[in-house]
């Protein structure tokens, strides 16, 4: 299966340790884009999505309404992952590239120069 930048998968991210998100079955936004993640082999690069809504916190972006997936994606927990080695699936649900976009976005501007 191809995965495509904004789509919206469940996949396990444990184990995990601190702070970052965990979950046998956490919504996660694909933000790499289609072509890498087509050539990678299981290679896919995410944002995970909590339930939490808290627009002081600049860094969850939140999620517009009329998705089935609701809440905001986290810009500062992304992950590459190797999707041959934890269990996933693809809700079939694609977010708007503008929201993946602002996602970006917040991640340059914690990690740009």
């Amino acid at each position: 299966m191809q995965l495509r930048r904004g789509e919206v998968i469940r996949i396990n991210l444990n184990p995990t340790q601190g702070r970052e998100q965990m979950g046998e079955a956490r919504p996660c936004l694909v933000l790499s884009q289609t072509v890498f993640n087509a050539s990678r082999d299981g290679l896919v690069i995410v944002a995970p999505i909590t339930s939490t809504i808290k627009p002081e916190i600049k860094t969850l972006i939140p999620i517009p309404a009329g998705f089935r997936v609701s809440g905001s994606v986290i810009a500062e927990q992304v992950r590459t992952l190797d999707l041959s080695q934890r269990w996933w699936r693809s809700t079939e649900e694609y977010l708007p590239l503008s929201l993946v976009d602002q996602v970006v976005a917040i991640l340059n501007l914690i990690i740009g120069g």
